[in-house]
């Protein structure tokens, strides 16, 4: 406990620094999805007195829009005390990534808390409007409650304590979704190990199914009787025409995100638009991302989709810090080749520092890569299934993310990088010790 407190108030103290050196004014500080986060709250969405038309709101999922809203209200829609209130939060998600550590090998608690703590991409998302500081928040508690539950002897409330924030993170991000009936099988064999009875076993399976569906559950029928769909927003079509196809088509055709883009909306063109039918226009963004892609070759959508996966996991969060975003330098997402843009940063005089922080940020993800590596050797070698389950994990949302770059799309499977960072650092701290012994 002493250890957690600890970990709370260094990851707080360290957060709350990072906001003072901010210019937290609205105006300026607010950029891209950040800005309608904080205008879809402030104008009551998915409230009953909400500004915005209905069609729009089936983009995103309530979850962060509600959370959000909650804080202007009792902030006075003071942006500095929001991201107070968040970075508390986001102490929290540190305190339950080390208990959720504890509970795999308590020798690595401590190095993997730490690694939260100052965790660069936990720190600056934490100092954003996005969904994703509230949306860790509450999946490490799905993951710490299950782990907690592996560990008990048969206390099921664990386990519907977990399916109860796995479906709180579906409501915020509609990206776990999936996970929901993906992780089934495993809750099955859970049960049957603790459970000889097959009838209390399938109970238990189905229950667990029932409470992670309630909290998403008015979204679901609304647009099952609306609108004939089972999926939760219409985000998925944008997402696959206008981030993955050009993702791919970089590696296959070597083109720039622009002409893909356009590319895609003369596909478009051929079916007929209705924003009063988001999800019928999501469909054919869909349609069409697919009849593009099924025309490229096999090895570059492996290719994309791993290099971006490989990129996502190691490059350095500090890229996407808003000092270093405000920085001179060409966006990476509209260059279709890395070492292009690379040689473009290095031989523009005005791209200079940006190129020093890009140096520097290898650092960190040559670390990465070997603290990673390492940890997930001696993960293996100490918990296989579990390990199993954590690569499984990360390849899921690697998938789902598709061939886009930014080291924000590895936050949901954060947690277990910084474990196997921890279970790194834990091995290195004993190999130097026994050294100096010797």
């Amino acid at each position: 406990m002493q250890f957690g407190l600890l970990i709370f108030l260094l990851a707080f103290t360290i957060r709350f620094i990072n906001l003072l050196f901010l210019d937290l004014n609205v105006d300026n500080y607010l950029i891209e999805d950040q800005k309608f986060y904080w205008d879809w709250s402030s104008k009551g969405a998915y409230l009953p007195w909400s500004e915005l038309p209905t069609s729009l709101l089936t983009e995103r999922m309530p979850g962060s829009f509600l959370f959000f809203g909650f804080l202007q209200w009792l902030t006075n829609s003071s942006l500095f005390f929001v991201l107070v209130i968040q970075s508390i939060i986001d102490s929290f998600t540190c305190v339950i990534i080390f208990l959720c550590a504890g509970l795999l090998n308590k020798d690595y608690q401590l190095y993997t808390g730490l690694f939260a703590a100052f965790s660069p991409l936990m720190i600056i998302i934490s100092s954003q409007i996005l969904s994703d500081t509230i949306f860790l928040f509450t999946f490490s508690l799905s993951l710490y409650f299950i782990l907690k539950y592996l560990r008990s002897k048969n206390s099921l409330i664990l386990l519907y304590i977990s399916a109860l924030f796995l479906g709180i993170s579906t409501f915020i991000r509609a990206a776990t979704f999936p996970l929901i009936f993906l992780s089934l099988p495993i809750i099955f064999l859970i049960l049957q190990n603790k459970i000889n009875n097959h009838i209390r076993v399938l109970i238990g399976l189905f229950a667990f199914l029932l409470i992670a569906l309630v909290p998403i559950s008015h979204r679901l029928s609304e647009n099952i009787i609306k609108y004939d769909t089972y999926s939760l927003t219409s985000q998925s079509g944008s997402h696959m025409a206008y981030w993955m196809v050009p993702g791919v088509l970089s590696i296959s055709q070597g083109m720039d995100r622009k002409t893909a883009i356009n590319l895609v909306n003369k596909e478009l063109n051929n079916f007929e638009a209705n924003n009063n039918e988001p999800y019928k226009d999501s469909k054919n963004k869909i349609k069409v991302s697919i009849d593009i892609l099924k025309k490229q070759n096999y090895t570059d959508l492996t290719y994309a989709w791993l290099r971006s996966s490989i990129i996502n996991i190691l490059s350095s969060p500090i890229m996407i810090d808003y000092r270093v975003r405000i920085l001179p330098h060409l966006s990476l997402a509209e260059e279709s080749n890395i070492i292009n843009w690379i040689n473009k940063l290095f031989l523009n005089e005005q791209y200079h520092l940006y190129f020093i922080v890009l140096l520097l940020s290898l650092l960190f993800s040559i670390f990465s890569f070997y603290s990673i590596i390492l940890g997930y050797y001696f993960f293996i070698k100490n918990s296989l299934l579990i390990a199993i389950i954590s690569i499984c994990v990360i390849i899921y949302f690697c998938v789902i993310t598709g061939p886009t770059i930014s080291p924000k799309y590895s936050l949901p499977y954060l947690p277990i990088l910084l474990y196997l960072q921890g279970i790194t650092i834990k091995k290195l701290v004993i190999f130097i010790k026994t050294r100096v012994k010797s």
